[in-house]
C-alpha cells in the first residue's frame, strides 16, 4: 500500500515521460497531491479542467444510460497525452489519477499500465 505522495513519486519514476501528475478529487475540483509541473505547466489548474472532463463524460453516461465504469481517458495533444485514471479499488469513488506525459519521451502502452498498477497500489 502507498500512499499519495509514494503514488506520485512512484508515477515519475517508473513512468517515463513525465511531465506531471497529480491525484485529484473531482467532486471538489482539488488536486490532493501534485508532483512535477512548471511555471507554464500549473498542475492545480490542470486538475481543475480534468475535473470538469471527468465530470462530463459521466454525465453523458448516465443520459445515454450506459451501466459502465470509466476506465480511463486519453488526450492526446500534439507533443503531450494526458491521462485520466479513475480511482476504483477497495470503494474509493470521487478521485482520479491525472499524469501529462511528454509524447516523444514516453510509451503510452507502458505508462497505462503502471498507473494501473500504482493505483492498485494507492492507500488514501
Amino acid at each position: 500500500m502507498s500512499n499519495t505522495e509514494t503514488a506520485l513519486k512512484d508515477a515519475t519514476t517508473s513512468i517515463a515521460g513525465v511531465i506531471g501528475a497529480a491525484l485529484v478529487d473531482y467532486t471538489s475540483g482539488m488536486a490532493l497531491g501534485t508532483i512535477g509541473g512548471s511555471k507554464e505547466f500549473d498542475l492545480a489548474v490542470a486538475a481543475a479542467g480534468n475535473t470538469d472532463v471527468v465530470r462530463s463524460k459521466l454525465r453523458t453516461m448516465e443520459l445515454l444510460g450506459l451501466k459502465d465504469e470509466i476506465e480511463d481517458i486519453l488526450i492526446t495533444l500534439g507533443t503531450q497525452y494526458h491521462l485520466i485514471r479513475l480511482i476504483k479499488t477497495r470503494g474509493h469513488t470521487g478521485l482520479f489519477l491525472y499524469l501529462a506525459l511528454d509524447k516523444d519521451r514516453s510509451n503510452l502502452a507502458m505508462a497505462r499500465h503502471q498507473l494501473r498498477r500504482i493505483e492498485a497500489e494507492l492507500e488514501v
